[in-house]
């Protein structure tokens, strides 16, 4: 699991956050009954075994022609990694790595707060990007229905546009290419990406520079505190709506309440075949709570 990888070295720890994994009892020992909760974390220490088809250990997809999508060999464990997925395009207009749990047709977690369902979901992963300039990539981190590993499954190749799926985490755009937008949406609702479901979390990508981004739902919380995003382990607190709340919870037309979903990160480059791009993936992690 990974768990001796909590202690901080410099500002931020390098590993799972306490302030997520640990508050929730996901590990640590918080919990009277550890089979309430469900979770997975992935160091990615077996960069062989993931190859672009959606049978293998996760759906992968890097549709680079000389693209890659390897452990990365330039590991040397001076930033805490212990494994990391390297995902390189080749130069091409939208090429796409993406990577999702799952295996292209199983879900992990539902943010529920029904009967019987209301239970914690957790998300967190360590990633870094060799560009935040604009123009470059298009992003996202966090939890999706399954299948959208594919080319164009979750992004189409116009730049501020993405097919109609259920999906919530956060978001870098094209146009932008640093800051990081917590965005959510529900398959058949009538919100415009990067409109009113779209708020700036008040950080940035930093080229070339690990970031750790994880989001909590606690249906237990106060009701404007139901799900809470996550920057290096801290709670995001730009001035914006960085939360979703009770009523983004019970908008049926907008919000993926009751929406099976898995994790997923995804990177698609822009119009323009000079970028020879890279994201790099540290590790993830998932929980889920069970109400008994």
């Amino acid at each position: 699991m990974g768990t001796t990888r909590l202690s901080a070295e410099g500002a931020v720890g390098r590993g799972l956050s306490p302030e997520i994994w640990q508050t929730y009892g996901f590990i640590g020992g918080n919990n009277d009954d550890p089979s309430l909760n469900g979770f997975f974390f992935d160091d990615f220490a077996e960069g062989t075994n993931f190859v672009t088809e959606a049978s293998a250990k996760y759906a992968c997809l890097n549709d680079s022609g000389a693209g890659t999508f390897v452990a990365d060999s330039a590991v040397d464990l001076s930033e805490g990694e212990f494994g990391v997925l390297k995902g390189t395009f080749d130069g091409t207009e939208h090429d796409q790595f993406s990577i999702q749990m799952g295996g292209n047709v199983g879900n992990i977690v539902k943010i529920d707060d029904a009967d019987n369902e209301a239970g914690v979901v957790c998300f967190e992963c360590r990633i870094k990007v060799n560009t935040i300039t604009t123009g470059d990539l298009r992003m996202f981190f966090g939890l999706a229905e399954f299948g959208l590993h594919a080319d164009n499954a979750f992004y189409s190749d116009t730049a501020a546009t993405f097919v109609d799926k259920d999906y919530i985490g956060f978001m870098v755009k094209e146009a932008d290419g640093a800051s990081l937008i917590r965005q959510f949406h529900k398959a058949g609702a009538d919100s415009t990406p990067w409109n009113g479901d779209a708020q700036d979390t008040g950080d940035d990508l930093v080229a070339d520079t690990w970031i750790k981004l994880g989001l909590v739902y606690d249906p237990n919380e106060a009701s404007d505190r139901l799900i809470k995003f996550f920057i290096d382990g801290s709670e995001c607190t730009n001035a914006g709506d960085t939360r979703c709340d009770a009523t983004d919870l019970a908008d049926d037309d907008n919000f993926p309440a009751g929406e099976e979903m898995s994790p997923l990160i995804l990177a698609k480059a822009a119009d323009n075949t000079a970028n020879l791009d890279a994201l790099y993936i540290d590790w993830w992690a998932v929980g889920q709570g069970f109400t008994g």
